[in-house]
């Protein structure tokens, strides 16, 4: 049997075979049959392909992209909300899948430069990199600057690659400034906006009193049914208990004297701090970006906000001019962009190391900024006040001395802290025991409510969290305020559970008998309604009521300009114009359980006449952004329907 095998495979069909595998391992390798294809994409893309199964467009958004964008996006919304952020909710997976739509939108457009074959020219490139400040010298380009820039970078980054990455944002940047800029609004459409927008009505209102019904204990049967079909009402709050160690760097001590000679070395060198303020002439052009809006706004605003500086940057320009016609700024378009005299710390971080980095007449590079992006013009220096002598500010010095070093010891002791909890991250009393921390308990306390440390929203979304809650690991440190942590372990969790019947009947009872009001409140509401719609008047009804009619002359649609609810604003833009006599009639649920009927006497259209020249090319550009945006979102749509995107979910 064996020399039959061999026999079968000394053959020239044998021959031929073996020959298709060496050739096969020439061109491919054979460490691809033996290295494991281990996929690490988050997305992956594939265009169509141009002949039968060739030539298809393949792009992966790695999970490392992914990760990089999700930092970042993290680190910009916990600035921007401060205490407000919510880690928790930051971390679900509709808004992982959110950012990494904003990616797989990146990709598509970049696919698309890629197939049509959009090439950014050298010079544009070379121009864009010249452009940068910090690459720049007195205004001009600086080429030493520039290579000792790109190696101070971590990692290290070569010229070719600089400019390829600066290649590849101008690419991605080229089609949706194009798709943007390419819109245009009508007057028609201007017209209607106005029409509907600068709407004012005149309507009336008339209260319905809320519902009075005889007592009547609701029965057994109706108290149990009632308890069954409102179970979720009925259920204890999930809580939990937990120990924790708090660390505050105000507390720590530090057992350092300052000396003498230390502190005049630091007044001498942080002389340019005590001699008064120093306050920036500036002014702005805002390009406005939705802070919910998807990357490809933000890159679309921020290349036409790029334009706009180099126009500011021409010999001659008036940059004053520029902000009247580009500027989003309502506050200081007018005048010219002007934000007046300004101090440090006044716009945030962003805006003040641009403005104070500049020289007099500068203009910077787009920064970004909450609300949109910001170029600036550097108008005028000014310094006020007299320098502080040593002996003035010496208290100071010392103060910022000690506070330095109880920073640097705080860092030392939440460090090993961090440590010890990672080496052995289900005690915490062994991790305080090494740095020399007591161990503090709470209470049991819900995500909503809790007393002393668990008063306070960090620490109660740490303690929830599922790590902590349910595999009852100790916590990473949670941030109270600068400079002070707690790190916390959950020792007891109670599950949210059904309250016995017993012990919430007479809840149950009144929770009944609400219903029953709040039902017969509306009833009565419909019914008024309907006589309404049949030729009553809203007059006479209020006398039945015993109530009155409020007459609301000129509301407009902004329910804030009004100070009514919006519910019962939306209901009078609700409501049918008048035809002649025939008034048409709604009803708004205004608040909990009650009711007000409407109707409308007049309606006044908004008049585009009436707006003048600057405000009108100003709605126009805007609808036309509005436009541009949408259509951008149109053509992703189309690309998305395609191509073939593949999300692992599970490498999110």
């Amino acid at each position: 049997m064996l020399q039959s095998i061999r026999e079968k495979t000394s053959g020239w069909i044998a021959t031929i075979i073996l020959g298709l595998i060496i050739l096969t391992m020439a061109f491919f390798g054979i460490e691809t049959y033996l290295t494991p294809d281990v996929e690490n994409y988050a997305a992956r893309i594939e265009g169509p392909a141009k002949f039968l199964s060739f030539g298809k467009q393949t792009k992966d958004v790695g999970t490392n992209e992914f990760r990089a964008r999700f930092d970042a996006m993290r680190a910009r919304e916990r600035q921007s909300q401060g205490e407000n952020f919510n880690a928790a909710e930051f971390e679900t997976v509709e808004n992982k899948r959110r950012i990494l739509d904003m990616l797989i939108d990146e990709a598509l457009l970049a696919m698309v430069a890629e197939r049509d074959g959009i090439v950014v020219p050298d010079s544009v490139v070379q121009k864009e990199i010249m452009g940068i400040e910090s690459f720049q010298t007195n205004g001009k380009f600086d080429a030493t600057q520039y290579q000792l820039a790109l190696q101070m970078q971590q990692p290290p980054v070569t010229p070719q690659q600089f400019q390829q990455q600066v290649r590849e944002g101008l690419q991605k940047e080229l089609l949706p400034r194009q798709i943007s800029e390419s819109a245009v609004a009508g007057e028609k459409e201007l017209a209607e906006f106005i029409r509907l927008s600068g709407q004012k009505r005149d309507a009336r209102a008339l209260e319905v009193p809320v519902a009075t019904i005889p007592p009547m204990p609701p029965t057994d049967a109706e108290i149990k049914a009632w308890y069954d079909g409102h179970a979720a009402k009925y259920r204890s709050e999930e809580s939990v208990a937990i120990e924790y160690v708090e660390l505050d760097a105000a507390n720590v001590a530090v057992d350092v004297v300052a000396d003498e000679k230390a502190l005049l070395a630091r007044y001498e060198s942080e002389k340019s701090r005590f001699g008064g303020s120093e306050e920036r002439y500036v002014a702005h052009i805002l390009v406005k970006v939705d802070p919910k809006a998807p990357a490809s706004a933000w890159d679309a605003a921020q290349a036409k906000a790029r334009d706009i500086a180099s126009k500011a940057r021409l010999p001659g320009a008036d940059f004053a001019a520029l902000a009247r016609q580009y500027s989003d700024d309502l506050g200081s378009k007018d005048g010219g962009g002007d934000l007046g005299l300004v101090q440090k710390d006044t716009f945030g971080q962003a805006f003040d190391k641009a403005v104070f980095g500049m020289q007099q007449g500068q203009v910077s590079d787009p920064v970004r900024m909450p609300e949109g992006w910001s170029v600036i013009q550097l108008r005028e220096l000014k310094s006020t006040g007299a320098g502080k002598s040593f002996a003035e500010v010496r208290a100071q010095l010392e103060s910022e001395y000690l506070e330095g070093e109880r920073e640097r010891r705080f860092n030392e002791i939440s460090g090993k802290l961090v440590d010890a909890v990672y080496a052995n991250p289900e005690s915490l009393a062994t991790a305080a025991k090494s740095v020399g921390l007591s161990v503090q308990r709470t209470g049991s306390f819900t995500s909503n409510r809790g007393d002393g440390i668990a008063a306070l929203e960090p620490v109660r979304k740490a303690a929830f969290a599922d790590e902590q809650k349910n595999e009852r690991q100790v916590s990473d440190p949670v941030e109270i305020s600068p400079n002070h942590i707690v790190v916390l372990h959950v020792i007891e969790h109670k599950p949210s559970a059904a309250t016995p019947l017993a012990q919430v009947r007479d809840r149950v009872i009144g929770d009944v008998n609400a219903d029953r009001i709040a039902k017969a409140t509306k009833a009565n509401a419909e019914a008024l309604l309907a006589r309404l719609k049949k030729g009553e008047s809203m007059d006479a009804l209020a006398a039945e009521l015993g109530g009155k009619v409020f007459e609301m002359p000129g509301l407009m649609r902004q329910a804030a300009a009004t100070q009514l609810p919006p519910a019962l604003v939306a209901e009078v833009f609700r409501v049918a114009a008048p035809k002649g006599d025939q008034l048409d009639a709604g009803m708004a649920k205004y608040a909990p359980d009650r009711y007000a009927l409407i109707t409308v006497t007049k309606v006044t259209d908004g008049n585009v006449s009436e707006l003048d020249a600057a405000t009108r090319a100003r709605v126009l550009e805007q609808f036309a952004q509005a436009r541009g945006l949408v259509d951008l979102r149109a053509y992703v749509k189309s690309l998305r329907k395609q191509y073939t995107i593949k999300v692992a979910e599970d490498r999110l």
